[in-house]
């Protein structure tokens, strides 16, 4: 295994990051639904558009940061994950509205997965208490394929732990279950569960 380096992102990585969450998406089955027929080029602009409010907007506000883990033989980034700060309430408006993404998919996209998340995920987290003027929450969590169970997530989860704990606030996440074992050794506990009943498109979803 090559030696990794932890460091802090910056805005500079939203094209590379962007292009490891969509690899690390691709198999994805849920993904792949919300996807529909957009084309390669229609996912990596779109997704950038959507996560550029978590690695620009966000930390140039100082209410966000990313973190990621660089590969020393190479120098690209393997891994990296999202921490919402608490929201100050100095924020404006106009700058709180640039801290939300709809996700709303371009033509090809399924809206109908798009709107089952934002109305049955989305609202997870606040239903668990989490409030973004006090709380801390993770936004994505992504590992290239290649370097896929190497423990790296594990170690930007204990250092957006160590943050979190040095505020003396909670993290909250919407966790999918592969993930779950790794949230739960780092001192996560299950507020709810949310089974995805997608009607006609359960099959796809299960292929």
């Amino acid at each position: 295994m090559p030696p990794f380096t932890l460091l802090p992102g910056t805005p500079s990585d939203l094209d590379e990051m962007t292009s490891i969450w969509v690899q690390a998406m691709d198999r994805d089955p849920f993904w792949k639904t919300w996807m529909g027929t957009m084309t390669e080029t229609q996912i990596i602009e779109w997704t950038r558009e959507n996560l550029r409010y978590r690695i620009v907007t966000g930390i140039e506000l100082g209410v966000m940061q990313t973190w990621k883990m660089v590969d020393e033989s190479n120098s690209k980034i393997a891994a990296w994950t999202g921490l919402s700060l608490p929201w100050p309430e100095t924020l404006t408006d106009e700058e709180r509205a640039s801290l939300i993404s709809s996700w709303s998919p371009p033509e090809g996209g399924n809206w109908s997965i798009r709107n089952w998340y934002v109305d049955n995920v989305t609202p997870m987290v606040g239903a668990a208490g989490y409030d973004r003027s006090k709380h801390f929450l993770r936004q994505g969590s992504m590992v290239l394929p290649s370097y896929q169970r190497l423990g790296l997530m594990t170690l930007l989860t204990e250092k957006c732990n160590s943050i979190a704990d040095a505020h003396g606030a909670p993290t909250y996440v919407n966790a999918r279950p592969g993930a779950a074992k790794m949230f739960y050794s780092q001192g996560f506990e299950v507020a709810s569960v949310r089974d995805a009943e997608l009607g006609e498109f359960d099959e796809g979803l299960r292929e």
